[in-house]
């Protein structure tokens, strides 16, 4: 009797194992998916790989949280989150001559630097990982230093065949050092070992301007070619500088071993507290240049890998009856310029004066005078002020030609007074 009890106890012991095994059927096979499935990635990657919520249903492989880091991948981690595939998941790492589709609601990629790419090992290990098809609805890519670009939200088809990945993507923004954040219209890239290739881009700012282009990162350098139109200078132009100059730009460039060429036209341009346009003012009857429009604005540049910006062609036409042209450079340690600026004729009688003393010749009905810029950004030098005071001294404008003229001997205190009122910044 007693034995009977203890075999009836046993039998119901096990009828509760088994139903607590039929009930349980599904976690314990999605465990061991998921054991299963990270082990068999983590050796063909070579790569820590960590995931979470994993199950198989109806030939469907769902995974809550995917995580990869390390190994010889081109990134530092990696993860992804809501992964479906259509796979049978015992099969998902042998060859097939199909790629494989992952569907990904969101990834966050953090790249590895070129410099910093791992040595190639041989690990021994036979599987290889199949032709990929990745949807993702949206991705997060920066670089792992927090430096160049990054972007933000974007939705991308990514394919991977013979190590090689060929990426698509709209929407999202684009996030680039020193600038304000670009929305993504489109983009299509190709990446393999260290060289990116950007077949073609398109981007927006918050006020309208657009740029495009193509470029290329290989061997450590970038090469592109785009256009831009209608960027705000503000976001081109160090804070510094663009107090003094505002408008939109305009333009096409080309960048080859470092070094970026192009040609740029600012719409609406206007500058603001130039000093040296201030004191030429200072010498015309009624004028004030401290805020000046131009209806032309146009120059060619040329920036070095170094910093140093060279720029050539300058075209400036003011409705203020201001015109400049000419060259120069600008860099962290110097600067330098050769101008001519030219101030029109009409409406200004008193000008006649001035020639030949200050303007070396008249054309086109401006009065050109010769300019010539040195020093350092911070500490600017130009040779045109001691020429005006030599102007003014010989040729004395509005108000002080009488006193100078009548009292010849005090010319010098007569301009000195006059260059306080007039030759303000």
């Amino acid at each position: 009797m007693k034995w009977g009890r203890i075999l009836l106890a046993l039998f119901v012991l096990a009828a509760l194992a088994a139903g607590g095994v039929f009930l349980l059927r599904d976690h314990i096979a999605n465990y061991w998916i998921k054991r299963q499935l990270a082990a068999q990635l983590s050796r063909a990657l070579n790569a820590d790989v960590d995931l979470h919520g994993v199950r198989w249903e109806n030939g469907v492989l769902h995974t809550k949280r995917l995580r990869m880091a390390g190994g010889q991948l081109p990134f530092t981690r990696l993860e992804s989150r809501e992964l479906r595939a259509l796979v049978d998941w015992r099969r998902l790492l042998e060859p097939t001559k199909e790629p494989l589709h992952i569907e990904v609601a969101e990834a966050d990629v953090t790249w590895r630097p070129v410099d910093d790419a791992p040595a190639a090992q041989s690990s021994g290990a036979t599987n290889v990982v199949p032709a990929l098809d990745l949807l993702i609805g949206k991705l997060n890519f920066r670089h792992s230093d927090n430096r160049g670009w990054s972007v933000d939200g974007s939705a991308v088809r990514a394919r991977r065949e013979n190590d090689t990945w060929s990426v698509s993507g709209s929407g999202g923004s684009l996030f680039v050092d020193g600038w304000p954040p670009l929305a993504i219209e489109r983009f299509s890239a190709e990446h393999s070992g260290d060289r990116w290739h950007i077949g073609s881009f398109a981007l927006k700012d918050a006020n309208g301007g657009a740029v495009a282009g193509s470029a290329t990162h290989e061997n450590g350098a970038w090469s592109a070619e785009f256009s831009w139109q209608d960027l705000a200078l503000a976001a081109l132009l160090p804070a510094d500088t663009a107090k003094h100059l505002e408008g939109k730009s305009s333009g096409d460039a080309v960048m080859k071993d470092g070094v970026l060429r192009g040609q740029m036209k600012i719409a609406d341009a206007n500058t603001k507290t130039v000093g040296l346009l201030v004191k030429i003012a200072g010498m015309l009857e009624g004028e004030d240049w401290s805020d000046v429009p131009w209806k032309i604005f146009r120059f060619d540049f040329v920036r070095q890998n170094d910093g140093r910006v060279e720029f050539s062609d300058l075209q400036m036409l003011s409705p203020k009856g201001i015109a400049v042209r000419g060259s120069g450079h600008f860099a962290p340690s110097s600067l330098g310029a050769d101008l001519q600026v030219g101030i029109r004729r009409e409406g200004r009688p008193y000008l006649g004066a001035f020639v030949p003393v200050l303007f070396s010749h008249e054309r086109d009905g401006y009065c050109w005078v010769a300019l010539k810029v040195g020093g350092t950004p911070t500490a600017p030098k130009e040779d045109l002020s001691t020429r005006i005071v030599a102007a003014l001294a010989i040729a004395p404008a509005v108000g002080a030609a009488e006193t100078a003229a009548e009292v010849p001997g005090e010319a010098a205190d007569a301009v000195g007074g006059l260059l306080r009122n007039l030759l303000r910044r």
